[in-house]
């Protein structure tokens, strides 16, 4: 047991697992060459983890006079690791391997409910997910993401004012109930850590991320590490000032980014408009799609709000790229008016445009992103997932 916690050790087997995530299919002495420990070493740790069903061995190639060359790569079947995003009204669950591709999933309504309550019917459709679709495999872990303020240390929700949320200690209640461990994260967080693994981050390690949704939140990644801020309270935009708006912000002013750029902001903007037929976010979606004009009108406005937002990150921050995530991103078609936006208030106009793109597009993304935080646990942490695995 004391060998499993030496931190060398660790180290090791973590730098050989993220190498391999990072360009899989190189051998054994490739990724000696590039971690900077002995080939004897990486043969071993290499063996363990292929035991565990972390790593696995593709097919032998034939490297000229020397013995073949066995590519290695992560083993993305073998085991799960779960998601969650806890959202104000409705949550969603999913199953994901370590490559962030998405098993099984489901969606918990919640509306009005207590953090308590929402952890009762969440974990119940959690419990139900693993016993339908893990069919045999274990599942390492659970990421759980929310917007608002997180102490990700502490595993408290300090603020979610969406859910009605303060000081909950999240993962406290969850532990135990939820497949282990569970690490807490804030949605903006969790996407630029689903960013640096799976998406423009593996390319770029600068950037800010936004996130769009019910919640608003923003995140900078520099040199690929995540920056939360003193106090973990880094990336409030919600009350960035981008409209001359009629809308009064809880906070008593005019003109903030959330009351003109959140879902539930978009649907008070068509009902102010005079659509009754418009009772939630789902109904902006469905007369988008069937191509209602106000309605398309409307999103546009909201995608320009995020745009102006985005300028300022950019003139502010000046990063590789500024990623844009949630809602808005859920519709790629619409990125060239974003960046007509961008290109137009930025002090570098169109170069500031160019360097603003769209995360996933994927309906579940923010309960996906909730699961990077687990895959990022593995790599970072291999041999604490081991131990569980009979190792």
């Amino acid at each position: 047991m004391a060998r499993k916690s030496d931190p060398i050790r660790e180290r090791n087997f973590a730098s050989v697992l993220r190498e391999v995530f990072s360009n899989p299919g190189q051998s054994r002495k490739d990724v000696a060459d590039a971690v900077g420990i002995s080939a004897a070493s990486v043969t071993s740790i290499a063996l363990k983890l292929v035991e565990a069903k972390l790593l696995r061995e593709a097919s032998p190639v034939a490297a000229g006079q020397g013995r073949p060359r066995v590519p290695l790569h992560v083993d993305s079947t073998s085991h799960l690791v779960m998601g969650i995003h806890l959202g104000p009204r409705v949550t969603g669950v999913v199953l994901t391997g370590l490559d962030g591709i998405a098993h099984a999933s489901a969606l918990v309504p919640h509306s009005g409910f207590s953090a308590e309550q929402t952890f009762d019917v969440v974990v119940a459709e959690a419990t139900k997910l693993v016993e339908e679709h893990a069919v045999g495999r274990h599942v390492l872990g659970t990421g759980v993401a929310t917007g608002g303020i997180v102490d990700r240390e502490r595993g408290i929700i300090v603020e979610n004012s969406g859910a009605g949320w303060f000081d909950v200690h999240a993962v406290a209640q969850l532990a135990g109930r939820l497949p282990g461990p569970v690490v807490l994260d804030n949605n903006a967080r969790a996407a630029a850590q689903h960013e640096l693994l799976f998406g423009h981050g593996a390319q770029q390690p600068d950037f800010v991320l936004m996130v769009n949704t019910s919640d608003l939140g923003a995140v900078l990644v520099s040199d690929g590490v995540i920056r939360a801020g003193h106090s973990q309270h880094a990336g409030k935009i919600a009350h960035l000032r981008v409209s001359d708006g009629q809308f009064r912000c809880d906070c008593g002013r005019q003109g903030c980014l959330q009351t003109v750029a959140t879902d539930e902001a978009t649907v008070r903007c068509a009902q102010v408009a005079g659509r009754q037929d418009v009772r939630s976010y789902a109904d902006i979606d469905r007369l988008y799609d069937a191509g209602d004009e106000q309605i398309r009108a409307i999103v546009a406005e909201r995608d320009g709000y995020v745009a102006r937002a985005a300028a300022v990150l950019m003139d502010l921050l000046d990063p590789g790229l500024v990623v844009i995530a949630g809602t808005p991103a859920e519709r790629p078609e619409t990125l060239a008016h974003v960046r007509r936006v961008v290109a137009a208030r930025a002090g570098q106009g169109e170069l500031a445009a160019q360097r603003v793109v769209y995360s996933s597009d994927h309906e579940l993304s923010l309960s996906i992103f909730a699961a990077s935080i687990m895959v990022n646990e593995v790599l970072e942490r291999p041999l604490s997932v081991l131990e569980p695995l009979s190792y």
